[in-house]
């Protein structure tokens, strides 16, 4: 690891010269379990952590601090903390969910690589972390990008190699390749914003599932267990039928099965 790098201004602008391609691959970095995974098994030039002015912001750089300082990231990667680029935090709905802010993050990481990647797995959701919007992002990239009187054609590539893993297989692919699952303890996937993880978010629920399911048991690492919430009740009759996260209902049921 060549150590952690915090600017709060961007890359040095060139007005002399043309500009042109960055032949690096960068990495978006949140500290959370998917970019963990992502980091090690990748092994990008640069991982770019934004802070974007979440309500866990303040727990979340501080669980990527450890990250960074227990070396627990790959050495092989440039680590860059780019503060002061974003606040999104007004954007934040109720639910924590930032409408178009893996859009920000790509066209932030374009400063940086031509090659962009994002943690996503199967089981997410949301519209800005599929393939669709990868597309949509690298040819809109590529148009702004192409040759002109002030750039060189620069040739983007936005991916998430890992985008048809569930959780589950995402963390057995990661410890199949000899990484250290105690790096899975410093990592951070709450939305509840505090040191000890809630054990009740969406985050957090998906998170336990997919560690215990790989014989991964983070004792006292919880506040609470999340088939106890009402939420997870409403939502059982869909994840039986695989209705809710469609293959990773099955992880969900599995493991339900084994603690009732």
């Amino acid at each position: 690891m060549n150590g952690e790098t915090i600017r709060n201004d961007g890359p040095k602008m060139i007005t002399d010269e043309k500009a042109g391609p960055i032949n690096k691959e960068v990495l978006l970095f949140s500290g959370g379990l998917d970019s963990l995974i992502y980091a090690r098994l990748l092994k990008p030039d640069l991982l770019l952590y934004v802070p974007t002015g979440a309500r866990y912001e303040d727990t979340e750089s501080w669980w990527v601090s450890q990250l960074l300082h227990q070396g627990m990231l790959p050495k092989e990667s440039e680590f860059l903390t780019l503060g002061g680029a974003l606040d999104l935090g007004r954007y934040e709905r109720d639910d924590l969910i930032v409408p178009n802010r893996n859009a920000h993050l790509v066209l932030l990481a374009s400063h940086y690589g031509d090659t962009i990647y994002l943690a996503s797995v199967y089981g997410d959701r949301s519209s800005d972390k599929d393939e669709g919007f990868y597309a949509r992002m690298w040819g809109l990239l590529n148009h702004m990008w192409q040759g002109q009187h002030w750039t060189a054609e620069r040739r983007f590539k936005v991916d998430a190699p890992f985008k048809d893993a569930t959780k589950r297989e995402l963390v057995k692919d990661y410890l199949e390749d000899g990484h250290d699952p105690d790096a899975f303890r410093v990592s951070y996937s709450c939305y509840r914003g505090e040191r000890k993880h809630c054990g009740v978010c969406k985050p957090c629920f998906r998170k336990r599932v997919a560690l215990e399911l790989n014989g991964i048991v983070l004792k006292d690492y919880w506040e609470k267990d999340f088939w106890h919430e009402r939420w997870f009740s409403d939502l059982l009759p869909l994840m039986k039928k695989g209705e809710y996260r469609g293959r990773e209902d099955a992880d969900v049921m599995e493991f339900f099965n084994r603690i009732r």
